[in-house]
């Protein structure tokens, strides 16, 4: 760990002379360099443990000397590895022809591999790291052979370690075992195969709980079940059975709540036992252990002798619909609130808008169609629109590919999918001119077809990843058009009315031109995700302009550090504040790739607890510069005044290039004023936010000398049509203010 003052002069500003204040903290763990913000990111101070694992060194016929690479062109072709460690690697040259560079591994251990441009035409003076985990096992094996004196043992042992450091414990015991073959003398070392078995099964406990805690319920406990108790410690087989309960002890107490609310539900009259009977199918049904918390009230209150019984059915019709702590004890109004709960879902889904208007007035005549309800109902609603006819994909299951007459996109579930459960999910912005299926690869891991499942990082995390058509067929590069992203969020908001999508975690990401558009959107947008990730991007434009938006969104940047288009130092060091949370990556000897080496800690990183969408803030500060960058959180500007909007396609014929500051805030005693800016007209989107505004009581809104006084009237309209557009069940906005 070094600490540098400044990016602005570029990433070697690590070699630059002293400074007083050195904020940025520079982390080289051997395989990329890592740039946070040492007090805006940590709580406490690094430990530096030096080399962690040895490095295993080969021999390879290096060049004396060559000419340094400072940039590196487009990859256009790989070649596996030979038995030597070596591969050839072909580029896109500075004429545009393709170069064909001769790469040996000549270090490696169980994070990284250093390979290094051998003798040959061009001679290159040039050190490139990969991650090991992007080596297979068989490919290791093999060079490792040609590497290894089988006589050695020293050596042989070498790579056992090697193997046990990069937690392939499988490879590590085949190594172990022929070894112990070769050198039947060395006694002591029979004792390490059972060492290696038990980090195997804490190894495979460890996949099983993950698997549970991504809702794949049933994988979790095939793991389980068919775990080898025989060959693992008594403490592993009690962690197993331990790991099992849980598993099933939400189905068992399912089972037995549902149990005893039919036996209530059977002393209760007879026109309402009818009027539940599908409602206790449904739960039935749904329970399971993403939604088993919905009857907590019920749980804890259901025995409770002092409580009438329809009470307590109440507590847990209602709880079903409204979410844990409800505390709903009035079975009319739970019973009126399944009638109303299905008329909601109707209004969002409907196309007619004769039948909306009916809607609201059968909802204005039912007991439960109060906002509050409403608004806790409508984010355990399941998804409102089916798929569309023929987007299913024959071939793998849980895709669907979805052309409607306003977006495009691919999705892919996660296995065991359930619409009773949220669920992260990555918006993927592909590569110009790519298959949007690529992201789907990336992201949830390649189709197997002998497995007929993906076994890649968004499968097993459990996240959605869905990638949307940004561009036209034949664009080469990310314009900064309004159009591209109205493409983007259409198809999101799309996605979230049809499949679980849990709005406070979703990331915009992308690769390459892609990685460009999801800085760009990510930026304009940031009230609507829960991180930004841009792989390789270039940010140009309005990215600059917006860095009081960056405030508010988490950003993790990747990027090659000889990659000619990367994000200039001046730009990302205005990332590098305590007020952010950002994070830079660049690898060594890199150029503009996809990074499929960093998936494991991105996957990580959005699982963070604080990396969900943050909450609508008291103050709004932020910035606009382009048509459509209007919303924000609970403001939304009218028509920018001349001169503040600059075309993205003229953006080099602009004579005045200027952000508009966007200001609002939320007082004491619902008091909102917003600064004249940017537009002459607003429209405040208001719902109640605890301990910042109160819609039950009078608000006052300032603009300039212009006062207003509106109270909330209690209807359902704004409500449900700020849902069935903007498909945030999340955010419902209950009224809309507008000044003038």
């Amino acid at each position: 760990m070094a600490k540098i003052a400044t990016l602005k002069d570029g990433f070697g500003a690590a070699s630059a002379g002293e400074t007083h204040l050195r904020p940025i903290w520079l982390i080289d763990d051997g395989l990329r360099r890592i740039y946070i913000h040492g007090k805006g990111m940590v709580a406490v101070d690094p430990v530096d443990i030096g080399e962690m694992e040895r490095n295993l060194e080969f021999w390879q016929p290096k060049p004396l000397a060559g000419k340094i690479v400072g940039g590196l062109g487009t990859i256009q072709g790989v070649s596996p590895f030979n038995d030597y460690g070596r591969r050839i690697l072909t580029v896109r040259g500075p004429d545009g022809g393709p170069v064909r560079i001769i790469q040996g591994i000549s270090e490696i251990n169980s994070r990284y591999a250093k390979l290094l441009a051998l003798k040959g035409k061009p001679t290159l003076n040039w050190d490139m790291r990969i991650s090991t985990r992007t080596l297979d096992s068989s490919t290791l094996n093999r060079i490792f052979k040609k590497r290894t004196d089988p006589l050695d043992l020293n050596a042989r042992l070498e790579v056992v370690r090697f193997f046990i450091a990069a937690e392939r414990y499988q490879e590590a015991k085949a190594a172990l075992q022929s070894t112990i073959d070769d050198f039947p003398d060395e006694v002591e070392l029979v004792p390490q195969l059972a060492a290696l078995t038990k980090r195997q099964a804490e190894q495979l406990l460890s996949e099983a709980n993950d698997r549970a805690d991504a809702g794949q319920y049933q994988l979790a406990r095939s793991i389980l079940e068919g775990f080898p108790l025989q060959e693992v410690s008594r403490i592993t087989r009690i962690q197993v059975e331990d790991a099992l309960k849980a598993l099933n002890d939400p189905a068992q107490q399912a089972t037995q709540l549902m149990e005893r609310l039919r036996g209530h539900v059977a002393q209760l009259a007879a026109n309402q036992r009818n009027s539940l009977t599908a409602m206790l199918d449904e739960m039935e049904k749904g329970l399971s252990a993403d939604t088993l918390s919905r009857l907590s009230d019920y749980e804890r209150l259901g025995e409770a002798d002092n409580l009438p019984i329809d009470n307590r059915v109440a507590l847990a019709i209602a709880g079903w619909m409204l979410g844990a702590g409800s505390g709903e004890q009035n079975l009319s109004i739970a019973i009126s609130l399944i009638q109303v709960r299905k008329l909601v879902a109707e209004y969002l889904a409907t196309p007619d808008d004769a039948r909306r208007k009916a809607i609201l007035d059968e909802l204005g005549n039912l007991e439960g169609s109060e906002p509050e309800y409403v608004d806790r109902i409508l984010p355990l609603l399941p998804p409102t629109l089916p798929w569309p006819e023929g987007s299913p994909s024959e071939q793998v299951p849980g895709m669907f590919q979805v052309a409607t007459e306003s977006c495009q996109y691919v999705i892919q579930l996660p296995p065991e999918y359930d619409p009773l459960r949220e669920y992260p999910c990555v918006v993927a912005l592909h590569e110009s001119r790519a298959p949007i299926e690529n992201q789907l690869d990336w992201w949830s891991g390649a189709y197997r077809e002998q497995i007929q499942a993906r076994i890649g990082y968004g499968s097993r995390s459990g996240f959605i990843v869905m990638a949307p058509v940004w561009s036209r067929p034949d664009q080469r590069a990310y314009e900064y058009t309004p159009r591209e992203h109205q493409r983007v969020l259409t198809a999101v908001r799309d996605a979230m009315r049809r499949a679980s999508i849990d709005s406070d975690r979703v990331f915009i990401t992308g690769h390459g031109e892609g990685g460009t558009a999801a800085w760009d959107i990510g930026l304009a947008h940031p009230d609507l995700w829960a991180g930004m990730i841009s792989v390789s991007g270039t940010p140009d434009k309005t990215i600059p302009h917006y860095e009081p938006n960056s405030r508010h969104l988490p950003l993790y940047m990747v990027m090659g550090e000889l990659d000619g288009a990367k994000a200039g130092g001046a730009i990302l060091n205005d990332y590098m504040t305590f007020n952010h949370d950002a994070m830079v990556v660049m690898y060594r000897g890199r150029g503009r790739e996809y990074f499929y080496d960093e998936i494991p800690r991105l996957f990580e990183w959005m699982s963070l607890g604080s990396h969900r969408r943050r909450a609508m803030p008291r103050e709004i500060e932020a910035a606009t510069i382009r048509e459509g960058d209007q919303f924000f959180w609970w403001l939304e500007l009218g028509a920018l005044k001349p001169g503040v909007a600059v075309d993205p396609i003229l953006w080099d014929q602009a004579s005045r290039i200027r952000a508009g500051k966007v200001t609002a805030s939320i007082g004491p005693d619902n008091q909102i004023r917003v600064q004249r800016g940017p537009a002459d007209l607003f429209r405040l989107q208001l719902r109640p936010m605890a301990g910042i505004l109160d819609l039950n009581q009078e608000i006052i809104v300032r603009e300039g000398s212009r006062t207003k006084r509106v109270q909330f009237d209690g209807s359902l309209r704004t409500m449900l049509e700020d849902v069935r557009q903007r498909a945030d069940r999340k955010r419902a906005f209950w009224m809309t203010v507008v000044i003038p």
